[in-house]
């Protein structure tokens, strides 16, 4: 018995070292494993004071403005019924520079210089505060005065009840612009119309003033007997410079509403080709002198395949043409 007492002490002692390389390797990394949840909350521990620092110090920043009132829309509405739009402004200008232009009209609370949000560059108007709405018809009276080489453009800023924006000015637009009076849709076809069934041919039939849409019909028609060829000679009566145009009508171009017509003469010794859109609200008159290519016979024919382009080549012929017209 003591013999087998000696032979199993060293077997335990055999054994003994491999447990205990294995817990101290396991312990090791548990050990590496705790230093790197340290670390980790020491700095979620830095982060978190650095938020509530922030935190603080935002809170700080809105108590201090909590005794300042914010404006009101009636604030708003009261601020702009003392304020006047300032256009025209130099781009270089300061706002202490158009206060010193004003200063004479009352005292000014306020002056905004609008800029462009994307760039920064001032938009070349402005708004100026006074501090009194009596102040406001002294400041209009001072439009079209002179700053920094500019004449200022001064105008009421007027509120509305959703917006406290100035109403826009009209346009002055000039009373010799020529606005197209609206067609008349019949009932029965707007449906249709709508869904764009007949557009292209009402358009054709109706947009036309009723002269110009009997020339189309009539004067520059492929079938109508009294059609014009070319080689005819023409008087265009124009609402423009030169205000009025002769010469022998060389091309008819047919395209519907957009059909046109080139006429040719020769001016001071130059040769002069002008081409006309018979629906230009532009075209008064159109007035024919002498018809070409209405008799029977080959001639008629040849003139109109010709097209007279053969006038540009022949000064001669056709300074005798432009001589004729001047008889």
């Amino acid at each position: 018995m003591a013999d087998v007492g000696t032979t199993q002490a060293p077997l335990n002692d055999s054994v003994d070292p491999t447990f205990d390389d294995a817990e101290e390797a396991d312990s090791k990394e548990i050990q590496l494993m705790k230093l790197r949840v340290e670390e980790m909350e020491r700095e979620a521990k830095k982060l978190r004071e650095l938020q509530a620092a922030a935190e603080s110090a935002s809170s700080g920043a809105g108590g201090s403005d909590q005794g300042v009132p914010m404006e009101t829309e009636e604030d708003r509405a009261m601020a702009d019924s003392r304020s006047i739009f300032v256009g025209n402004v130099d781009y270089g200008a300061t706002p202490e520079e158009i206060q010193g232009h004003f200063q004479a009209c009352g005292t000014i609370n306020r002056v905004t210089i609008l800029c462009d949000k994307f760039t920064g560059h001032p938009k070349g108007y402005a708004y100026v505060e006074f501090a009194e709405p009596d102040f406001i018809d002294a400041a209009l009276a001072m439009d079209n005065s002179l700053f920094r080489g500019r004449s200022l453009l001064t105008a009421f800023l007027s509120t509305c009840p959703d917006s406290s924006r100035p109403e826009t000015i009209e346009y002055p637009f000039s009373k010799n612009a020529l606005l197209p009076v609206p067609l008349a849709v019949p009932p029965d076809r707007a449906d249709a119309l709508r869904k764009g069934r007949g557009l292209m041919y009402f358009l054709q039939q109706n947009l036309p003033e009723p002269k110009k849409r009997q020339w189309l019909q009539t004067l520059f028609s492929r079938q109508h007997p009294q059609r014009l060829l070319p080689g005819s000679v023409l008087t265009v009566t124009l609402e423009h410079a030169p205000g009025i145009f002769s010469g022998v009508l060389l091309s008819v171009r047919r395209r519907g509403p957009d059909t046109s017509f080139v006429v040719r003469n020769v001016v001071q010794r130059t040769g002069v080709e002008m081409q006309f859109f018979v629906n230009s609200p532009h075209l008064k008159d159109i007035r024919i002198i002498q018809r070409a290519g209405g008799g029977p016979g080959k001639e008629g024919r040849r003139q109109r395949r010709a097209k007279l382009f053969f006038l540009r080549d022949s000064p001669s012929k056709m300074s005798a043409i432009s001589a004729g017209l001047k008889g």
